[in-house]
């Protein structure tokens, strides 16, 4: 085996100890270390091979992860899936999964509630308003940011006129 090999799979296995990564994310780490491309490829096969690499799994892993800790709306999860290299069947096919697991609309509300509680004694039109672009930045559907914001809103505003 070829010294430069042995040096791109050692180098992928490192990156790789930290997370699981998609083939994309090996490629670019290698060709950044300055490998051939078909050492790169060969590398990849490799890794492949022995299922150190499999992006449908990462997807996967990614997506649920990305959603039970950061509560991520399915525009903001796609857009980094995408950024993964990851190809479009397999985004659509993980985030298909993950969102029949988990409730967009169930999500959006927990992520305001949670902001809800840091933006006490401002006025509710600003308040609906930077309830809006947080969960907006979240990746939640301009639907569902409505439908949340207004629901919730309301229900404060309610609670404020009659306490208890």
């Amino acid at each position: 085996m070829p010294e430069e090999l042995k040096r791109a799979q050692a180098c992928a296995l490192r990156y790789l100890s930290y997370r699981d990564r998609s083939e994309f994310e090996v490629s670019a780490r290698l060709s950044q270390k300055e490998f051939a491309q078909n050492t790169i490829q060969e590398t990849i096969d490799w890794l492949t091979g022995l299922g150190y690499l499999n992006d449908e799994r990462f997807a996967l892993a990614w997506s649920r992860s990305r959603v039970s800790t950061k509560k991520f709306g399915e525009y903001r999860l796609r857009q980094e899936l995408s950024a993964k290299g990851l190809k479009s069947e397999i985004i659509e096919q993980a985030l298909r999964i993950v969102y029949s697991e988990s409730n967009e609309w169930d999500l959006a509300q927990a992520c305001a509630q949670k902001k809800l509680s840091h933006l006490k004694g401002i006025d509710p039109k600003a308040k609906s308003r930077r309830l809006a672009q947080f969960l907006q930045r979240k990746g939640f559907a301009s639907e569902t940011v409505y439908k949340t914001v207004k629901k919730l809103i309301s229900n404060e505003t309610d609670h404020e006129l009659f306490p208890g």
